[in-house]
């Protein structure tokens, strides 16, 4: 049976909480899970994990549980009921921390936000459903005209197209919502807006200071900012995440494509995972199908090399969660066939230089590869060469396992109690062997974790 390599996020919500259906979804192909912590509370989100782990041990598969912080976010007020607008209509935002129940007004309870406005400005709100243009600028509100057909609703999120919000890096509730990751077994948090690799040392402190330096930080690109600092903020991170949604706030729609390609050649270059998120499957939320263009949109996101996509939407609120998975999972099999992934690394290294040989010796000889790792460093190094067979990781931690389950190609394994690197890859054999993922004849790449002051042996055997 044909095992898809690029590995598939769904996010949890009120159209996939439960049970039954998280475990349809991870028998589907889902790889690993997100909790969006703009919605929901705690004992929401600690039902959750309590559900996904006890899957996770039923079916002995290594979940990922990705935490993903609000960020400094701006929303609107309140509303006293929703409103419709259309094209050329006048409205108001008037700085509010109460909210308004006139028509044609939206609240703004941020003063600083409202400051930055200025004549000709592009307001966009609810991620994209209501544009407006700003006419006048006064001390306490500003006019604008509403440029499409829409609903103005409470709560809508808050953007300025192309400019920056002068917003803190992490606000209280970031720091509630750490708390609650640190105190869960989250895998992954999800850092919001980053701006600089200075954001992201920010929560990286914050963990180290608590005492879980081994949860991974996931830099999700979605600001101007963020994309000019690319390569310091990948360096910074764990993982990356293209933010297709927001990065539209901040450059015109038909640069979205180039920039995507970027972020991902630039991960690939520094070994971190690189995820794809937003409207992949958007129909589906309605609709039981996807459309040609979200089939050829996915296809292009597998072969440009990225190691996960991430469904929103589709998965949490949509009305179809299973076969929008299902549907995923489809598209990437067939997409895979034809990938083929020339990747930039850094030569100078000899860590790097040593995957790439692992990579490489094993596609010539039509080899699967099985790796030692402690800490995910190597597995992740030979992975983003994108080897044309499976990779087989091995660790004694937990939670490296279930870190490597995002990241492309890598089926991971937890060998415990292992005196050294050979009887653990020997442990792996044997259970490979067991289940079948391994025959006699098969040829096999083995190696382990490459460490400063030691030698480190690539082996290739004949399975007997």
């Amino acid at each position: 049976m044909y095992r898809k390599f690029t590995k598939i996020i769904a996010t949890v919500g009120p159209s996939t909480m439960s049970r039954d259906i998280l475990l349809r979804l991870v028998r589907e192909g889902v790889d690993c899970f997100r909790i969006n912590f703009a919605h929901g509370n705690p004992e929401i989100w600690s039902n959750i994990i309590a559900m996904i782990r006890d899957i996770e041990e039923s079916i002995d598969k290594p979940i990922p549980i990705i935490g993903d912080l609000q960020g400094p976010t701006v929303r609107t007020g309140i509303v006293d009921s929703p409103y419709s607008v259309k094209k050329g209509d006048k409205v108001s935002i008037v700085l509010s921390d109460k909210g308004t129940s006139s028509k044609f007004e939206i609240p703004l309870p941020n003063r600083k936000v409202l400051d930055i406005l200025e004549e000709g400005d592009i307001v966009v709100l609810g991620a994209g459903s209501v544009w407006l243009r700003v006419e006048e600028v006064f001390h306490d509100h500003v006019i604008c005209t509403v440029l499409n057909d829409s609903t103005i609703k409470s709560e809508m999120t808050f953007a300025v197209l192309g400019k920056d919000l002068p917003l803190p890096t992490i606000t209280e509730k970031d720091i509630r919502d750490l708390e609650f990751a640190i105190k869960s077994d989250i895998d992954y948090i999800g850092l919001s807006f980053v701006r600089s690799r200075e954001d992201v040392r920010i929560v990286r402190d914050y963990l180290q200071d608590r005492g879980k330096s081994d949860i991974k930080i996931i830099a999700k690109i979605e600001t101007r900012k963020a994309v000019e600092n690319l390569d310091s903020i990948i360096n910074e991170s764990d993982a990356v995440l293209v933010a297709r949604g927001d990065l539209a706030m901040y450059f015109p729609l038909e640069k979205i494509p180039e920039i995507q390609l970027k972020i991902i050649r630039r991960s690939l270059y520094y070994a971190k995972p690189v995820i794809v998120a937003t409207q992949l499957l958007e129909s589906m939320v309605e609709k039981p199908l996807p459309t040609r263009s979200e089939v050829v949109d996915v296809m292009v996101a597998v072969r440009e090399g990225v190691d996960a996509l991430m469904l929103a939407d589709e998965t949490a609120i949509g009305k179809y969660p299973v076969d929008a998975v299902k549907w995923l999972r489809k598209i990437i099999e067939e997409a895979e066939r034809e990938v083929n992934i020339d990747v930039e690394y850094p030569r100078g290294s000899i860590y790097d230089r040593f995957a790439h040989s692992v990579s490489h010796v094993a596609n010539l000889l039509n080899a699967k590869i099985l790796i030692y790792t402690r800490g995910g460093t190597t597995a992740r190094r030979v992975s983003r060469f994108r080897p044309k067979t499976q990779i087989y990781a091995a660790t004694g931690s937990v939670k490296v396992r279930r870190q490597l389950q995002l990241i492309w190609g890598i089926k991971p394994y937890l060998i415990e109690d292992v005196e050294d690197v050979w009887n653990a890859l020997n442990k792996l054999l044997e259970i490979l062997k067991k289940e079948e993922e391994i025959s006699i004849g098969d040829i096999v790449v083995m190696t382990g974790g490459l460490r400063e002051e030691t030698t480190n042996l690539m082996k290739v055997i004949i399975v007997d």
